[in-house]
Parts: C-alpha cells; structure tokens; sequence
C-alpha cells in the first residue's frame, strides 16, 4: 500500500470598503466588490495555479469540497516525487 502524507495551506483574503461619513450605503451596487471579483480574483487564481505549476514535480487543480465556489478557491496539489 502506498504511503501517503498531507498537509493544508490557507490563503484568506477578507474583503472590506471604507466611505466617508456623507456614504448613502450600497447604492453602488457594491461597485468595489465588482471590481474585485471582474479584475483582480481572476489574476489571484491565475497567479496561485502559475506558481504551483511552475515545479513540474507539482500537480494541482481545482478541488472543491463543499463551500461555495464564487467565495472559496479550493486547490489539490500533488508532489510527485522524482524517481
């Protein structure tokens, strides 16, 4: 039977916004979070799975288990060992 050892690595990012006192609240449509979710997340996986997979001893790719997967990246990576 093969051997096997596991480990976890998180990665939270909590999202916020702060307004001046004059603020009339989410009128904007949250407008912050858009740009978050259109322009930077995007860049963020795309970044993780790059530096996973610049080792070719890595393999990695998307592993949901559960949460939701418009708030939560979930990856498996598997070291390959060279024999």
């Amino acid at each position: 039977m093969e051997h096997r050892e596991e480990r976890e690595f998180r990665i939270t990012i909590h999202l916020s916004a702060a307004f001046a006192a004059d603020y009339d609240g989410d009128e904007d449509g949250f407008a912050w979070h858009e740009h978050f979710e259109r322009e930077l997340k995007p860049e963020l996986v795309r970044a993780v799975f790059s530096v996973l997979r610049s080792d070719p001893r890595w393999a990695v790719r998307a592993a949901p288990r559960g949460r939701n997967p418009e708030e939560t990246l979930e990856l498996e990576a598997e070291f390959r060992p060279v024999r």
